[in-house]
């Protein structure tokens, strides 16, 4: 009886020891989560009920493993394509077998611009046009993006109410004559080949105007090298009392004469959101719809899961929005091979959605999360593990003599 009792704690020390031993390997492995060893003690039924009283126990019996679901460390490594989930959830990947679970974000670009873990699973996710609906693999367009003719500038600017008017009638506008204008700004647009014309607007205000306070435009257009390519009346603006805008943009064009053979242009230039005040002449923004070509120079992650690809020509494109997944119940996850985890029954189905919605954590690109293992608690469990077998072995040693003696008894 003793000698099965000591050998169920023998097992069930070394059984504690391989776990301790499993975590101390992978004390540095991305995204490992911890085990212990779940012991139960044992009582023979049969025994029990023979003597109508307590018994002796039968020895242990290991229960089960537990997996620790705690947060570990997040180590920054500076590579953008090393994400980390801060809080709760788990990246959804494709692997060769089917859907599965990991905390571990080394991703990487596969030869076919997948977004892919270390062993080429593909990081699952949202549809760049949105934030829902049905998942599928993230794929990146490595590719250089073309050059995009300048359509449309909108300009949103603040034009002083203390500037004086300007009588065209005598000073009729000239870029050559500063007097024949009161402010000017200058962007960019571009041709049919990319290349960034210089586009400068000139603002007038115009005499005798009242109310509504009337402004005229002027524009001039250099090629890069500062050549006078064309030049012309824009869109006159109103202004109300209150120094809103209350009409004015219109189109400009053709621009023609590009030296390098790029197709005429036609720009509609909008000042929707500029105003008229005592402040002094201010741009808050310029917005272009053209660009020149550019080539992939890298990928950001954001804290929302979108992956935005960046160019040359400081053009950004979201190819998607990476997926988090929860459970009602971790304990019930199945441990895989490759850092992942498989959904059971006993976890519930996954519960799927954006990071940093749902009570899912941010994702922090350029860090990785490192094993939830403490090393110093683990060496000591191992310790501990290691003298419960030494007592064992020697309870069954002790028992053996036991044996001996009693087989020599005459």
């Amino acid at each position: 009886m003793s000698l099965q009792t000591e050998l169920s704690g023998l097992q069930a020390a070394q059984s504690n020891i391989n776990t301790i031993g499993n975590n101390v390997a992978n004390v540095n492995t991305v995204g490992f989560k911890g085990f212990t060893t779940q012991l139960a003690d044992q009582f023979s039924s049969s025994l029990s009920d023979a003597m109508g009283g307590p018994v002796p126990g039968d020895g242990v019996a290991v229960s089960g493993l537990a997996q620790l679901f705690t947060e570990g460390q997040l180590q920054q490594t500076g590579n953008p394509l090393d994400v980390a989930v801060n809080g709760s959830g788990f990246f959804q990947v494709q692997t060769d077998t089917g859907t599965a679970y990991t905390r571990d974000g080394s991703f990487q670009i596969n030869n076919q611009g997948f977004l892919t873990t270390a062993d080429d699973s593909k990081v699952q996710g949202f549809a760049a046009s949105g934030t829902s609906g049905q998942l599928g693999s993230i794929q990146i367009n490595t590719g250089s993006v073309p050059a995009d003719a300048t359509s449309q500038l909108t300009f949103n600017v603040n034009l002083p109410s203390t500037d004086p008017a300007i009588d065209t009638t005598t000073t009729p506008f000239s870029i050559s004559n500063a007097a024949s204008y009161n402010e000017s700004t200058t962007t960019t647009a571009y041709d049919s080949m990319g290349e960034g014309l210089t586009l400068t607007t000139y603002f007038s205000r115009a005499s005798g105007s009242g109310t509504p306070n009337k402004w005229d435009t002027h524009f001039q257009v250099t090629d890069p090298t500062g050549k006078f390519v064309t030049s012309g009346a824009g869109p006159t603006l109103s202004f109300n009392s209150s120094g809103q805008l209350t009409s004015g943009g219109g189109g400009i064009g053709p621009i023609s004469g590009m030296a390098d053979g790029a197709t005429p242009l036609n720009i509609t230039m909008d000042f929707t959101g500029s105003t008229l005040s005592n402040s002094g002449f201010g741009v808050a923004s310029v917005t272009n719809n053209g660009n020149a070509g550019g080539q992939f120079s890298g990928v950001a992650i954001n804290a929302d899961g979108q992956v935005v690809g960046q160019y040359t020509n400081g053009n950004t494109k979201n190819f998607g929005t990476i997926a988090l997944a929860n459970f009602s119940n971790l304990q019930g996850l199945t441990p895989l091979s490759q850092n992942n985890w498989q959904a059971t029954t006993e976890s519930g189905p996954a519960a799927i959605s954006t990071p940093t919605a749902a009570g899912l954590g941010a994702l922090q690109s350029g860090s990785l999360e490192g094993a939830n293992v403490d090393l110093s608690s683990q060496l000591v469990n191992l310790i501990v593990a290691q003298q419960a077998y030494q007592a064992n072995v020697q309870g069954i040693n002790i028992d053996q003599q036991d044996v001996q003696r009693l087989l020599t008894i005459q």
